[in-house]
């Protein structure tokens, strides 16, 4: 028998093989060109060069991302040669997104959950990428939230760019008053950014995205009341150039839009039977036809009893038992209001030509038929308002707001501080006095900045006690007193009468506002504007604003 200790593996042999083929490739390398072994040396070592720089460009562009650096330089779009920065974009998206999300959830957090939903379309426990938008969006055929906000940004930057460039070009300056404004909505962003260990740029850029800081935010804020002066002072004008043919023109053309009327009204629904499940839509629709008739023969009925307001609401009694002098008897109402809660069939019938007062009907609409007796037929309000100035010495009021319950001995001290700026008035009557008097003393913000004053007011419009003052038979210009209300103690000075009615003054409002929306479409996208949009950088900055907000919501998921 053989020694099998001497006698080689098949695996042996193999390994011996194979180590006599290495040496072999080895030595016939070994003969190469030089300049080819070095140049495989030198890719080697340009390969781990190539490594290196990646990594260190990838951690330069963490850090300028950080501190905002491409958002700053980064075009968004430019307005009529302007450039605007994506830094500046972040911070308008930012900012409807913010102001969307903060209104759901007020309405969420003051009224219950899915308020917010109901009455701003928002979901406030949601991001903006995941719901779809509840209005048009052009260039969208399902809009998400996101898509608005992305949108909205752009219309915001559009408008204020605009129209703060026409600002400059006018010399229109900043008030001193806005000034100041800008300056303490600057130090509330400056303590809130301390009070959370923040600086205040890295707690705007936190907030309204990378590249926003003071000194973007101080321009943006100047931008906007740019843009609001020159739109008020162009609003003024535009109403200036109002004449009266123009005025008289629209009032003819577009009574509907003015007149009130007074007309008593009700509805006779058509109440479907239930069907069973799997009825059929002949049959559905044969239920549908029984309701509606037998709504109309009950509405015709009812209609023979009407003649007047109070059998109208004798009638609708009848078959409500909520119903009420309010609810049925609409006085001094409009077209607007009568489409709103019976259709507009309803209104088209009172304005038709043929009408007269007395005219009654039944007229169909989605949820039945309506029976309409018409009181008088549509006119329009030819009361004449004033113009009236008032320093307002106001009451205390509680946390909620509320004025305060105050004795006759308690409101002796705010009757007298009213007493002693209509004595200081009173030395030197003049606009110019009554103004500064204001500015100093008035409590009230709707007026405290323009003097006090109040223009085109019409009957109705004030409190009891203000109106009542005003619109006095016996007043006359310069009259002043003090009149006590539920805010507190008012300074009057009476200033005088219009020379436009209600009705004019409405139309006169309507016709300028027209004129603002063209001058408006012809600012921000006339044949004149020239706006180019990067859509690159816009969709690069809006992925990353949208993974910014979807972490907020996982963190804030997170925490709940």
């Amino acid at each position: 028998m053989e020694n099998k200790q001497t006698e080689k593996s098949q695996a042996e042999l193999y390994r011996e093989e194979r180590k006599k083929r290495m040496a072999k490739a080895a030595k016939k390398n070994s003969k190469k060109s030089p300049q080819l072994a070095k140049a495989g040396h030198i890719a080697g070592k340009v390969i781990s060069i190539l490594i290196v720089i990646a990594l260190c460009l990838g951690v330069l562009y963490g850090c300028l991302n950080f501190f905002g650096v491409p958002q700053k330089v980064l075009r968004a779009t430019t307005i009529n040669g302007t450039k605007v920065s994506v830094a500046k974009y972040n911070f308008y998206y930012m900012f409807t997104y913010l102001n969307t999300y903060q209104q759901s959830a007020n309405y969420d957090s003051q009224n219950g959950a899915g308020t917010g939903l109901m009455y701003t379309g928002y979901d406030s426990t949601k991001s903006p990428m995941e719901q779809e938008y509840v209005g048009e969006l052009d260039g969208y055929d399902n809009p998400t939230w996101a898509d608005a906000f992305k949108e909205n940004a752009l219309s915001y930057i559009r408008t204020y760019v605009s129209y703060s460039n026409l600002a400059k070009k006018d010399g229109i300056t900043l008030t001193d008053e806005q000034k100041k404004s800008i300056d303490d909505q600057i130090s509330s962003w400056k303590e809130t950014a301390e009070s959370n260990d923040y600086s205040l740029n890295r707690f705007l850029a936190k907030q309204y995205g990378a590249g926003v800081n003071e000194k973007l935010v101080r321009e943006i804020l100047e931008e906007q009341c740019l843009a609001q002066n020159y739109a008020s002072k162009k609003q003024e004008s535009l109403q200036d150039s109002i004449t009266s043919k123009q005025i008289k023109d629209e009032l003819k053309n577009n009574l509907k839009d003015y007149a009130t009327f007074d007309i008593s009204a009700f509805e006779v629904k058509a109440d479907v039977e239930k069907l069973s499940d799997d009825a059929t839509e002949e049959q559905i629709n044969a239920a549908q036809k029984k309701a509606k008739d037998a709504a109309k023969d009950k509405a015709d009925k009812l209609l023979k009893s009407v003649r007047n307001t109070e059998t109208a609401l004798n009638a609708a009694k009848s078959i409500d038992e909520n119903a009420s002098d309010s609810t049925v008897n609409l006085k001094g109402t409009t077209a607007g209001t009568v489409t709103t809660s019976f259709g507009d069939k309803v209104s088209n019938w009172v304005f038709e030509s043929n009408r007269k007062a007395g005219d009654k009907a039944v007229i169909e609409n989605d949820s039945g038929y309506v029976v309409v007796y018409l009181s008088s037929l549509p006119k329009t309000d030819d009361v004449k308002g004033v113009n009236v100035r008032h320093i307002l010495v106001a009451f205390p009021t509680d946390d909620s707001g509320n004025t305060k319950t105050l004795t006759d001995e308690e409101k002796k001290t705010y009757y007298d501080n009213a007493k002693k700026i209509l004595d200081e008035y009173r030395k030197t009557p003049t606009v110019e006095k009554f103004t500064e008097l204001s500015s100093k003393s008035n409590e009230d913000p709707g007026s405290k900045d323009n003097g006090g004053l109040y223009e085109n007011v019409y009957p109705g419009t004030m409190v009891t006690e203000f109106n009542d003052w005003i619109f006095d038979s016996a007043r006359k210009p310069g009259d002043t007193d003090i009149v006590e209300t539920d805010y507190g103690y008012h300074v009057m000075l009476f200033v005088g009468s219009n020379n436009l009615t209600k009705s004019e003054n409405d139309a006169k409002t309507a016709l300028t506002d027209k004129a603002l929306e063209d001058l408006d479409k012809e600012v921000t996208g006339g044949s004149d504007a020239k706006i180019e949009r990067s859509e690159f950088a816009v969709n690069w900055t809006c992925k990353n604003l949208e993974k910014t907000i979807t972490n907020q919501y996982i963190n804030s998921a997170g925490s709940n």
